[in-house]
């Protein structure tokens, strides 16, 4: 177990370099660990143990006569140590938490506004993965035609998102009953059931002529719309994501151009976000993400939910010599936030 190969002053000498390498950027001498630690030790104890930390592997000294900066297993030592300091501060605080009120509205504004706040208080790039109509039940669906061979399709969800889908067809008349037929066959599924049940539906609309509304002669008309849009919406790809801060990262000091190149394509790439969200809901530092080009920068994921459902993910991609505290703070709000909008939202449609 990490931390099991020092001892507990050690694991204090520690705990002080990664401090103060992050705040600093600069490398730690045993004279500042002696200024800024509680430790009732000498120098010579001090750089033993500092030794002893670099042969383990916690820290490495750049060059000869400069002080100590931390490894990413000296910044996950550091990592596990603050999450535990702030478990029992959680288990002790009688703090409630008030909920914030959020307007009922654009959803793609409300993410945007997230992941823009996010990204300015973490000094990172932000990732959110919006939630996905696939998986979430149908409230209504409205066409609007906009001529007789284009109809934009609304299809409204149990979050209020709302998904317009241009559609190119035959000429239309009746696209009014089209949509009757299209609600009442696909109210409270969700897209993914829609998919998989399209051809039982499909059986199903031939019922659907013996109302009173839909005329035998015109019945042909409105099944041949139907099929055309419906066609249209079972293979609609609706993967998305909401990013902001890419400049937090390329204007590290750490970069060089080869690299800054290198992390533009990659993160251009969908194959970055396929990575990205196959990672679970943790905090991985340095080399510990496997994300490509990206090993001087740690990744935080987590997820948002409506009421106990989850929705979407977030991730925070950030100087793995940042503030960490500040970042999980900053982090933990923002799922936060986003829950209670959503599970608002869902209350209210």
């Amino acid at each position: 177990m990490l931390g099991n190969d020092i001892t507990e002053r050690q694991k204090k000498v520690l705990y002080c370099i990664v401090q103060e390498y992050i705040n600093t950027k600069t490398p730690v001498s045993s004279k500042r660990v002696l200024e800024s630690a509680t430790i009732e030790r000498s120098g010579a104890t001090i750089r033993n143990d500092m030794n002893r930390l670099m042969r383990t592997g916690y820290i490495y000294q750049p060059h000869t006569s400069a002080g100590r900066v931390p490894t990413d297993k000296g910044l996950r030592f550091y990592v596990n140590e603050l999450r535990k300091i702030r478990e029992e501060i959680k288990s002790k605080s009688t703090h409630v938490e008030v909920a914030a009120r959020f307007p009922i509205g654009d959803m793609e504004k409300v993410l945007t506004g997230a992941a823009k706040l996010l990204s300015s208080s973490t000094k990172g790039m932000v990732v959110i993965e919006k939630p996905s109509p696939l998986t979430l039940r149908i409230k209504r669906i409205v066409v609007t035609p906009v001529s007789k061979n284009f109809s934009i399709a609304n299809i409204i969800t149990s979050l209020g998102l709302s998904s317009s889908i241009p559609i190119q067809h035959s000429e239309l008349d009746e696209t009014e009953k089209i949509e009757e037929m299209l609600n009442k066959v696909m109210t409270g599924l969700t897209l993914n059931e829609f998919r998989s049940k399209l051809r039982d539906i499909l059986a199903r609309i031939n019922n659907l002529s013996n109302l009173n509304n839909f005329k035998e002669n015109d019945f042909g008309t409105l099944s041949r719309g139907f099929l055309e849009i419906t066609e249209r919406l079972s293979v609609e790809s609706y993967e998305d994501y909401i990013t902001e801060g890419l400049p937090n990262l390329l204007s590290n000091e750490r970069i060089n151009l080869k690299k800054l190149q290198n992390i533009l394509a990659y993160v251009a790439s969908d194959t970055f976000y396929k990575e990205l969200f196959e990672l679970e809901n943790d905090i991985f530092i340095g080399k510990e993400h496997g994300l490509r080009f990206l090993e001087d920068f740690s990744v935080m994921l987590g997820q948002f939910y409506s009421e106990d459902t989850p929705v979407g993910r977030v991730a925070v991609i950030f100087d793995k010599y940042g503030r960490y505290d500040l970042v999980i703070d900053s982090f933990e709000f923002m799922l936060n936030r986003l829950s209670e909008y959503f599970t608002v939202v869902s209350r209210n449609i």
